[in-house]
């Protein structure tokens, strides 16, 4: 069976599309050679590896990067390590890569994936540039680095630590995206509060059209999270009745309610003013994106006829039903919650198999479909 002590660190969607298609997906790719990527030569280039642009349209898909993460487990069911599998979009070598059992990954960041790894004494982080098939290291530290992104202009990663031996938060901190230079607190350790348990994740997510970073600390099914902007302003949503964030759009904070499970509704809480609305009452997996009418929550609903996805603007308004969803597929939530992830250009979303970039080339084929008209394209033929 699997344990819980693994399974709270995994995101909440795929907690929700249930443990027996995890522990089925760690078979995936297990035959693929484990590869340890070479140095990249020197720190230039290293931000403009972090900032390559996002696809502008489907043609554009080609050659994009995408990472998946699968736990590995033993005879009796324990997490014995990660497989990190990256590649490149309709060809190119995949490569994986055997982590730790406390293991991280994040992005794409332009070409870039961050991996993190912790092997009970040292925590590592190493950048891969997949497109060069190369890494390089920015971080190792005695503490525990919990997760890490890398900010938009790609100069810098933030990392989430906890204290070796007590697991105590240590706060949000910040370095040289080139591993230059020591590391600098940026966000103090969240302070304790009964009213949301022991925190079990820490999570990062960017504004979806900003620089604004959201930290993320979650209980069992409460969350409280702050949001950084680039001059440090702090703001902090704490409420005990919400969960997993979605997304933030501008001053809208898009989350689950606290549930232990899907569906859960949806609420939009302005971090200005506190107030808030459920915009979405028994939502699946969701992912918010951007489109060129702004930014979107899509998100599953299950109904008599059968699972749909639907869109809307983070107050509620621009309701749009984006049809049903084929047999076999499920919406591709955030790289948080699928623990995998690929680009795409704005407006679209990524249907595939339990919610995840398939590495099975039998698996359900993947789509993407499009906000606002729902039309659809096997990704696939998106891709060649």
């Amino acid at each position: 069976m699997v344990g819980s002590r693994w399974l709270r660190r995994i995101g909440p969607a795929l907690l929700a599309l249930g443990a027996a298609g995890l522990i089925a997906s760690v078979a995936l790719g297990a035959g693929a050679r484990s590869w340890t990527p070479p140095a990249c030569p020197g720190p230039d280039g290293r931000g403009a590896a972090a900032r390559a642009p996002v696809p502008a349209d489907l043609a554009g898909l080609r050659g994009s990067p995408w990472f998946r993460l699968d736990p590995r487990l033993d005879g009796p069911g324990g997490l014995s390590g990660q497989r990190l599998t990256v590649g490149l979009d309709g060809g190119g070598a995949t490569r994986a890569l055997d982590l730790p059992a406390e293991s991280f990954a994040a992005g794409p960041f332009g070409r870039v994936v961050l991996a993190g790894s912790d092997d009970g004494v040292t925590s590592r982080i190493q950048a891969i540039d997949v497109a060069s098939g190369c890494a390089w290291t920015i971080a190792e530290e005695a503490v525990v680095i919990r997760r890490a992104t890398i900010d938009p202009a790609g100069r810098s990663v933030y990392e989430t630590r906890v204290d070796r031996g007590s697991r105590t938060d240590l706060g949000v901190w910040r370095r040289a995206l080139d591993g230059s230079g020591a590391a600098v607190r940026v966000l103090a350790p969240i302070p304790v509060d009964g009213r949301f348990g022991r925190t079990f994740t820490t999570e990062f997510s960017w504004q979806v059209a900003g620089d604004r970073l959201a930290v993320q600390s979650c209980g069992e099914a409460a969350c409280r999270t702050r949001v950084i902007s680039p001059e440090g302003i702090v703001q902090t949503l704490a409420s005990p009745d919400l969960g997993t964030l979605i997304g933030l759009d501008g001053d809208r904070a898009i989350t689950y309610a606290a549930c232990r499970g899907l569906p859960c509704p949806i609420v939009s809480a302005d971090l200005q003013t506190g107030r808030r609305q459920t915009i979405a009452g028994a939502a699946g997996l969701a992912v918010v994106i951007p489109t060129p009418d702004g930014v979107r929550l899509v998100h599953e609903e299950v109904g008599p006829a059968g699972r749909r996805l639907h869109g809307l603007a983070s107050d509620g308004g621009f309701a749009t039903d984006l049809g049903p969803l084929p047999d076999g597929l499920r919406l591709h939530p955030s790289a948080v919650g699928a623990g995998a992830a690929t680009q795409l250009p704005a407006g679209w979303v990524l249907l595939a198999p339990e919610g995840r970039l398939p590495l099975d080339p039998v698996a359900p084929r993947s789509q993407l479909r499009h906000l606002p008209d729902g039309s659809t394209v096997d990704y696939a033929e998106a891709v060649r």
